[in-house]
């Protein structure tokens, strides 16, 4: 009797549909949108740089030289990012490289402000385009919106 059960527990996973036995990998969404920040040099100051995501007003203030130590120049539930990088390096070397909107956060309007001691190096406005995909597959989650990332060109 035993060997009738198994021998239907087999013919019935003959049957089963690809659904059942699809595999999902483990990718997680990247930016939603992010603002390339484009300068020359980064001499020492005091960065404002101003996210304005459909009305919502996000400042994030870093210092140069850059401290590697230091805390996250945007408030941690805005969902904003922005990119340091070369903290280690000599000041010469230390930058802001982008402004980045995180997963889930994908506003149809978008202002980007960077200010240096309060001398305004560049201003850009956009209208982000978001797209959907699955990166681990269909059927799969998550599901991602992101759109395509732009470069500010900041002033010297």
């Amino acid at each position: 009797m035993p060997t009738k059960l198994v021998l239907a527990a087999l013919l019935a996973g003959l049957f089963t549909t690809g659904c059942e036995t699809q595999s999902c990998t483990a990718i997680g969404c990247g930016a939603a949108f992010q603002v390339e920040l484009q300068r020359a040099a980064w001499p020492a100051g005091d960065y404002e740089v101003t996210v304005v995501a459909d009305g919502e007003t996000i400042e994030c203030s870093v210092t140069m030289p850059l401290q590697c130590d230091a805390p996250s120049p945007c408030p941690e539930s805005s969902q904003v990012i922005l990119g340091r990088e070369g903290c280690a390096l000599e000041p010469s070397a230390h930058k802001l490289n982008y402004v980045e909107l995180a997963h889930g956060k994908t506003p149809k309007s978008v202002t980007v402000k960077v200010q240096q001691d309060d001398a305004l190096l560049g201003e850009g406005v956009y209208a982000p385009a978001y797209s959907e995909s699955q990166p681990n597959g269909p059927d799969c989650e998550p599901t991602c919106k992101s759109a395509e990332s732009v470069v500010l060109a900041l002033t010297k």
